[in-house]
């Protein structure tokens, strides 16, 4: 009787455990209002490559690879000033989430090139991203995107910033 009972708990433990479902399986959900727009004065993008990945030795300049890599730039003006967002991730996904975690491992890049300004260096001290693939009534893909990514200073400063990205993003026709 006692051999019974073992081998049911241990087919009701292995049942429940079968059972559990995954924390990727689980439907991301991101609410289409209250998107954010574009910083006044600045030119905004919102894009995405397949087949793509980071490329060496610098992120922006991407290359052929086995990844969906998003990119957000806003650019002031003639374009001297600019803060670019790049993130990776599966090609074979529908959704996707970015914990901080991932985004403090090189998932997400950050850079605000300006050979002629005098700002302060700042790196990436945190955040997290989710999106989801939706598509236009004509059958487009496109990928609603919500994250922050977080920034702090290179040198000991008080300085710190954050980027709010919620927005749609469209496959780049230029490719790569």
């Amino acid at each position: 009787m006692k051999k019974i009972l073992n081998l049911s708990l241990l087919m009701i433990v292995m049942f429940s455990i079968s059972c559990k479902k995954n924390s990727n399986d689980e439907k991301i959900e991101i609410d289409t209002n209250n998107l954010t727009t574009c910083p006044k004065d600045f030119n905004c993008t919102y894009l995405y490559h397949d087949d793509a990945d980071f490329g060496e030795p610098f992120f922006l300049n991407l290359k052929k690879g086995s990844y969906k890599v998003f990119k957000y730039s806003a650019l002031l003006g003639n374009g001297y000033y600019a803060k670019y967002v790049y993130m990776r991730i599966p090609m074979n996904v529908t959704q996707f989430s970015l914990t901080n975690k991932q985004v403090l491992s090189g998932e997400v890049k950050f850079a605000n090139p300006c050979p002629t300004c005098n700002t302060i260096g700042v790196k990436i001290v945190g955040g997290s991203f989710k999106g989801i693939k939706t598509s236009t009534s004509s059958g487009v893909s496109k990928w609603l995107l919500d994250g922050q990514l977080y920034l702090g200073s290179i040198t000991p400063s008080a300085y710190s910033d954050t980027i709010r990205i919620k927005q749609y993003f469209t496959l780049d026709p230029t490719g790569i």
